[in-house]
């Protein structure tokens, strides 16, 4: 799924754009890691998932990014 993430929001939130496309806002700033590992938590609970059901697969220093589900 591509994923468009939103640094520095005052919430975190997923909003469906389309089939497999999201935009998501996280609280955190890019520091070190900080917006992938809060942009996993709130996909994993969004779908429902283990974090370690989610895998960033391009864009770790990008903000669109490319995340694979696994099962």
């Amino acid at each position: 799924m591509n994923v468009l993430v939103k640094t520095g929001k005052g919430e975190s939130n997923v909003i469906k754009k389309d089939f497999a496309e999201y935009e998501v806002w996280v609280k955190a700033r890019p520091v070190k890691g900080a917006v992938n590992r809060e942009l996993i938590s709130v996909l994993a609970n969004y779908f429902s998932v283990k974090p370690y059901n989610l895998v960033i697969v391009k864009g770790l220093t990008s903000p669109l990014k490319v995340i694979e589900l696994t099962k």
